[in-house]
């Protein structure tokens, strides 16, 4: 269908030479779909450019253009200034089972996500980070990209030592100690949780013990201590609980880099050498007054990308010889886009819920290559680390690497809150700590892992399928149990996906519980249902012994001229859905999927009141409705599990 789309923009460039004698480049005439289907299926309005450009009226212009013939159109009509084209529609039906066969792309392309630091529980904040991050996978590799999928495990930082020195120094446990604490009853990452923001609270009762913080980042890059032991222990253990969080919604990766790796490979020294060697860092002597004494520092305050910014110049190794954030990630950065010429080796990873490869430091054990050495890359990381993605991509620049600075991308977005009535409930339930009165007076209220504040991922998935539950059982008093959690599951992440997804990424998201899973509006429950009923009205077709015309060319050849307008519209608007695809990619708003998902289903929904298939007396008609019904059902059912990763249940 691209390649039709692009031989009209030709065909129009040619067309507007030969009648008006300028010249418009086929790249430049936009060709679009108008909201309803009477318009056509699809529309230019290119008329006013020509218009324009030779100051003439763009009706006349429009009416002149109409004359044009297209592949595959049957029909162009003028309307005003714009030109709508009519499908030959026997083709487009069997369009329809073609999309997503693109031809695979030589370029690869990475996409890190998730990404939440090795020290607790994962709560509803990462869950947009992965929701965003997996959907836009699924959608590069619906276009045809070969797409690799990283997880990055931060676990050097400064969270996993506020749990070590949580669970050494201010709880006395030694590593034999912690091992037990993993085998309780309660979830280790909500243990971790807790002792996180119990660190915090010590930190700030007696601020002297914050040096344990950087005494313990210390020994973790050092390794070979029960520190660094501890640390490494817990670390993994939260990215066992980390992979199956997110496997409840389907969520997976390729591959996950260590940053810990990433420092023993070497990666940064060689990082380090080029931005020494290319001047882009210098030292600050330790004997001078300056803040940063001591540190290698990229300075950035002369830079107009950053002109005005009183804290530009950024620190790439501390004082104390320890690397920061900055430095660590972009010697990984440079690693992705295939910069460095270190590589790791790989191995399984260790009781993880399925097979996953993580790096290694150790020799010889290259069990996989190929990972890494992207010509695209995009970091899906909030809003709030904007300032440092700009940092590393100017770096590239700094080092010479124009082209691999434009190809690393910032998929930003805004952060989770929940909503203040959500939060109020939770409270009343001993879910979330109290809270102070006047930020209950706000419409959301902002979590944070300091305070112990949200909203633990497990707890809500697990909250969310209660509900639904409490919902399917309104409908269906008799289920056994296994079916009915199994409904409940699929409806959970489906409401909960949706919900993360219906939003513009510069929008913050204010989490309600109630409103995610509903059946009814814009939901991801609502959207399954439209599934649902076409299943119903093909069960019940065989229930009645009636036969369904299988999807095949024969039978849309046999029975296409009898379906009525508004299925053709259901079937008009399917043929997008690439483009909508495409567009959602380029633009990284992700929301332009989730209200396409919503419009067919409510297309799908409209039509099941006001053209009762079974009930048709038109053998013919009848026969035509099922086929569309089952390719409407086909179709879409693919749609929601290869772009969002959503089940549809057998029943509602």
């Amino acid at each position: 269908m691209k390649e039709l789309l692009s031989e009209w923009q030709k065909k129009f460039s040619e067309k507007i030479k030969e009648s008006f004698g300028i010249e418009i480049l086929k790249e430049k005439i936009l060709i679009d779909f108008p909201q309803k289907v009477e318009f056509g299926d699809a529309t230019t309005n290119v008329a006013f450019a020509v218009a324009k450009a030779l100051s003439k009226n763009p009706v006349e212009v429009a009416k002149s253009l109409s004359t044009i013939k297209l592949k595959n159109v049957r029909k162009i009509e003028a309307k005003g200034p714009y030109i709508n084209l009519f499908l030959d529609r026997k083709r487009a039906f069997n369009y329809i089972f073609s999309q997503g066969n693109f031809a695979e792309r030589s370029e690869k392309i990475i996409v890190e996500h998730t990404n939440i630091n090795p020290n607790k529980a994962a709560h509803i904040g990462h869950l947009r980070n992965a929701i965003l991050g997996d959907t836009l996978v699924r959608s590069l590799r619906f276009l045809g990209n070969r797409v690799e999928v990283q997880n990055y495990i931060d676990d050097t930082g400064v969270q996993v030592a506020d749990v070590t020195v949580g669970f050494e120094r201010m709880l006395n446990s030694d590593f034999e100690r912690v091992k037990e604490e993993a085998e309780k009853e309660t979830p280790f990452d909500v243990i971790c949780w807790n002792v996180y923001a119990k660190t915090q609270n010590w930190y700030e009762e007696n601020p002297e013990n914050l040096r344990f913080r950087y005494e313990t980042l210390n020994l973790i890059e050092k390794g070979n201590s029960q520190t660094a032991a501890i640390a490494e222990f817990i670390a993994n253990k939260m990215v066992i609980c980390h992979l199956r969080t997110m496997l409840k919604l389907n969520i997976k990766y390729d591959l996950l880099p260590f940053e810990s790796d990433v420092l023993n490979r070497g990666f940064f020294e060689e990082c380090f050498s080029l931005l020494k060697e290319k001047n882009c860092i210098e030292k600050v002597p330790f004997e001078c007054e300056d803040k940063l004494k001591g540190c290698w520092v990229m300075r950035l305050k002369e830079n107009k990308e950053f002109e005005g910014l009183t804290e530009a110049d950024k620190v790439i190794v501390r004082s104390n010889g320890t690397v920061t954030y900055l430095g660590k990630d972009l010697a990984y950065q440079m690693w992705k886009l295939g910069i460095l010429n270190k590589n790791f080796s790989y191995k399984i990873f260790e009781n993880a819920p399925y097979k996953i490869f993580r790096t290694s430091s150790e020799n010889g054990e290259n069990i996989k290559a190929g990972f890494g050495g992207a010509s695209r890359v995009y970091n899906v990381i909030d809003v709030r680390q904007s300032y440092l993605q700009k940092v590393i991509k100017e770096a590239l620049k700094l080092l010479g690497f124009e082209k691999e600075s434009a190809s690393s991308i910032h998929f930003s977005y805004e952060m989770v809150a929940l909503s203040t009535n959500f939060v109020k409930e939770e409270i009343e339930k001993g879910k979330i700590p109290a809270i102070d009165e006047n930020d209950l007076k706000k419409p959301f209220v902002e979590m944070s892992g300091r305070k112990g504040l949200g909203f633990i991922a497990d707890d809500l998935i697990i909250a969310l399928i209660e509900c639904a539950k409490k919902e399917i059982l309104e409908r269906e008093k008799e289920l056994s149990s296994q079916e009915l959690n199994e409904r409940a599951e699929q409806i959970a992440s489906a409401a909960l996906k949706y919900y993360i997804l219906k939003f513009g990424r510069n929008q913050v998201v204010a989490f309600d519980l109630n409103k995610a899973v509903s059946f009814e509006g814009e939901t991801g429950p609502y959207i399954q249902y439209a599934v649902v009923r076409a299943e119903n009205i093909l069960r019940k077709a065989k229930e009645r012994g009636e036969g369904i015309p299988e999807i095949s060319e024969e039978n849309i050849e046999r029975y296409f001229d009898f379906l009525d307008q508004e299925g053709w519209g259901i079937i008009s608007f399917l043929i997008r859905f690439p483009f909508i695809v495409e567009k959602a990619v380029s633009s990284l708003e992700l929301n332009i999927i989730a209200k396409y998902l919503f419009e067919m289903a409510q297309m799908f929904q409209n039509y099941y009141h006001i053209s009762p298939v079974l009930q048709e007396g038109d053998e013919n008609k009848r026969k035509a409705k099922l086929l569309f019904v089952s390719i409407f059902s086909q179709r879409f059912k693919k749609i929601l599990n290869d772009i969002v990763g959503i089940d549809v249940p057998q029943r509602m």
